[in-house]
């Protein structure tokens, strides 16, 4: 039996619409509608062996794919000969075992003999969905996502990588190993207040967040948050005990205004030995009004319009 580690900060979901509607695929191997839930996160639909289809979120902050066990039994996959995998989430990790889907199919693209965890049903975010696409599926592309035709395009590295894309922003992303499992996530520079900012990205979380560390520098107050409020994780579920509002912050040449970051010294912040760093983690909200591309092959966020 042997043992990986992986990386799943935070996973908060709500259920969307979907629309048919999909234009040019611009040379996509796979153009597939979106979700959008309310907190922006985006989920598309995916078949496993056959079964489904089943709904799954993109998820830049797990670097491991997931699915929950009412789906793998919907999928009727065994758990024989199963290895484990320690899961970091935001505010604590878990032990979790693996197995292996023969065949993940997105469009007519197929995702042999994939390696997934297995989380246990009884959370928040199993109940909106059957499973996420983490980074060691979706490295394999490059991932477009389009506000404006609510679709989600997988492409070629080596196409995106020579393209020029003329008028998008282009914004550079760190590539960062967390533990000694060699997990992987990606960071890009946010300014408030003319401070740099490294912040991870993260498509599977549903409020952007930040330590003391971070708001003490960038001078705002905090506000308390009311009673009750909380993040629900794909492996816990989190006391959300102050928030800040930041008028205004930027990446690159775009600019954000009025938005909210939880904060708290989360313990994901120390697995990614930035703990005493300016550290924040950004999710989804940021961009699903305009286009943008990940390239992971030349480590580059690009950024569209809004529309």
């Amino acid at each position: 039996m042997g043992f990986r580690t992986g990386l799943l900060v935070a996973l908060i979901l709500a259920s969307g619409c979907a629309t048919p509607l999909i234009l040019d695929d611009d040379n996509a191997v796979v153009v597939t509608p979106l979700e959008i839930g309310s907190d922006g996160h985006i989920i598309v639909q995916a078949t496993i062996d056959g079964h489904g289809p089943f709904r799954f979120a993109l998820d830049t902050g797990a670097s491991i794919s997931v699915i929950f066990d009412t789906t793998r039994e919907q999928a009727g996959l065994d758990l024989a000969g199963v290895d484990l995998v320690v899961i970091q989430g935001m505010n604590s990790a878990g032990t979790f075992p693996m197995t292996t889907i023969a065949e993940l199919k997105i469009g007519s693209e197929s995702w042999t003999n994939a390696r997934v965890a297995l989380l246990p049903a009884d959370n928040v975010a199993s109940g909106q969905i059957d499973g996420i696409l983490g980074i060691d599926f979706l490295h394999r592309y490059a991932v477009g996502v389009s506000a404006r035709d609510r679709a989600v395009r997988l492409y070629p590295p080596r196409l995106v990588s020579e393209r020029s894309y003329r008028g998008w922003t282009s914004i550079p992303m760190q590539q960062v190993q967390i533990g000694k499992g060699g997990a992987t996530a990606y960071t890009i520079a946010l300014h408030i207040s003319e401070i740099e900012i490294q912040a991870m990205l993260d498509l599977g979380t549903g409020s952007n967040l930040m330590n003391w560390h971070t708001a003490r520098a960038i001078r705002v107050i905090p506000k308390k948050s009311g009673r009750g409020t909380e993040i629900s994780g794909a492996i816990e579920t989190v006391p959300v005990v102050a928030k800040l509002r930041v008028d205004e912050l930027r990446i690159e040449d775009i600019y954000w205004r009025d938005r909210t970051f939880v904060i708290s010294d989360f313990p994901i912040f120390e697995a990614l030995d930035l703990e005493n760093q300016l550290v924040a983690i950004i999710g989804p909200s940021l961009f699903n009004e305009r286009d943008f591309v990940i390239d992971f092959e030349r480590q580059r966020m690009l950024i569209g319009e809004s529309k």
